[in-house]
This record gives structure tokens, sequence and C-alpha cells, in this order.
């Protein structure tokens, strides 16, 4: 009688977002054991009910790491890093604890989950597959936080596939375009809480163009997180996946501004953003008392 083939694992952080979420249901549905990363307690039970296997971890504490790792065991066939914030805002205007948030999460975290689940996907000749940005590539104005934390994510990328070829292990990089989840939400929040940096009259510098950017951004219409799914499973499935797969057409269209020159390319960014010349010449903010 032919043996059976054990069911394969997969270990994917950010389990309770748009992407991570669909992700792990659809693995978990193709008959993957699915090790749903989470960092509330309470996430847990619907994330058992769904069929998965709950892991509290949080990236930024190398303890729980470290934990999780030693739960999920010595081989383990995939690993997907979904994880992530969203910083925005001009580059003047964003405190230094919101980029230290930024690279903590998005690039740092990433990293020590890498390093903490390695030996287990080297003993099983398994993949892994980050999650980016198109932005990382092409950055429209007001996304350098969240690109320039994707655009490292990246560079640990390639290292990582070279370091790792003769070792058993793929890596695969997906960079989507705009997504219809909550992260844009959550990012507009976030800057609401920890505010702006910059006296009075430069964020008054900015505030027309930010309502332009804000407009501009509300008219875009946001593509569904099928595509990046489909293209992380094929990542994690086919004989010889791709280093790189960009999803979404928007993110598509993004990535082909790279071939223009810089001064074009600035042109038809502002351009689709609102943000014009007339947008930075504004009066000082009126002085009260």
């Amino acid at each position: 009688m032919a043996e059976l083939t054990p069911p394969r694992t997969v270990v994917i952080t950010g389990a309770t977002g748009g992407v991570g979420g669909a992700l792990a249901r659809r693995l978990g549905g193709d008959g993957w054991i699915v090790y749903a990363v989470h960092r509330k307690l309470a996430d847990a039970e619907a994330l058992r009910d769904a069929g998965l296997t709950p892991v509290l971890l949080d990236v930024t504490d190398e303890e729980s790491i470290a934990a999780a790792a030693d739960m999920v065991g010595p081989r383990l066939d995939a690993l997907v890093n979904s994880a992530g914030i969203m910083g925005q805002g001009p580059v003047e205007l964003v405190p230094a604890e919101a980029w230290r948030r930024q690279f903590e999460i998005n690039v740092i975290g990433q990293a020590a989950v890498i390093r903490g689940f390695l030996p287990a996907l080297r003993a099983a000749g398994g993949r892994i597959v980050n999650l980016g940005a198109v932005s990382a590539r092409v950055t429209p104005p007001f996304f350098g936080p969240i690109a320039a934390s994707k655009a490292a994510l990246s560079a640990l990328t390639q290292a990582l596939r070279m370091e790792l070829r003769h070792q058993g292990v793929k890596v695969s990089l997906v960079e989507p375009g705009a997504m219809d989840t909550a992260i844009f939400t959550t990012a507009d929040k976030a800057s609401a809480d920890i505010g702006w940096a910059g006296s009075p009259e430069t964020q008054h510098r900015y505030a027309s163009a930010l309502d332009a950017v804000r407009t501009a951004a509300a008219r875009q219409p946001l593509g569904p997180v099928a595509p990046a799914v489909n293209a992380v499973v094929r990542a994690l499935t086919a004989r010889r996946p791709d280093t790189l797969y960009t999803t979404g057409r928007d993110g598509r269209v993004l990535a082909l501004l790279r071939f223009l020159p810089d001064g074009v390319r600035d042109r038809l960014l502002l351009r689709a953003m609102g943000v014009t010349a007339q947008a930075f010449e504004t009066s000082p903010p009126a002085v009260v008392g």
C-alpha cells in the first residue's frame, strides 16, 4: 500500500489581515496545515473555528518568535510574511517614532521571523514568500514611509534568495497594488494618533497638498486581494516559482512607470495625486489670541 503524503505546513504572519486571512483560508481549504499568526488573544478562537492553528506571535519580540518556532516543530514547508503596517505622509512631517515603528515591523521584524523559522524551512526544503508593495519601486508623493520600508524588504528578499539558493529554500516576493483591506483605515488612525512633526507653519505648508492627495486616493478604486493570494499560492506550489510577482492592474501600471525618465514620471505622479505648485502656495496660519 502506498504511503500517504503528509499535508504541507505553512506559517502565515498577519493571518488576521486582508491578504493573510484570505490566504490562510485558501490554503486551509487546499489541505495545508496552516499556522495562523495573530497578536491578540481574542483572535485565536475565530482562527480555530476556521480550521486553522492559531499561533500567538509578535514580530518585534524574538522570545515569542522562538516560542512559535518550537510550537511548529523541526520541519516547515512554507513561511509567508504578510504582517505589516502602513505609514504615510510627507517625509518632513512624519515623526521619528513612526519611522522607527514602520521599519521595526516591516523590515526588522520580518528578518527576525525568517531567522526563527529558517532551520525548519531548511530541513523541509521549504519556501519563503514576502509580501512587499509595488510602491517600493515607484513611490508616489507622501507614501515615503511605507515605500521605504518595502524597498528595504525587497532588498532583504533579494539577498536572502541568493543566500538560500544552495540550501534548498526558494524565496519569492509578491508586490501587490492598492487592495481593498483595512490597512488604509489603520494607517489613517495611526497618523492621527501620533500626529505630525514640525512647527504649525511647516504643517500648514502641506495642508492643501495633503487634502488633494486624500481626494485623489478616495477616487482610486481598490483592487481585490484575490490576485495577491493567487500569486502567493503559485509561489508556494509552482515547481519553479518566479522570484517576483506583481499583482493588480494599478500595480502593474505603476511598475511600468519606472522605465520613464524621472522628470516625466514625477510629473505624471504629481498630477495623478493632485499635487500642484499652487497646493504649496498658502498663506501662513492665522494666529489666535
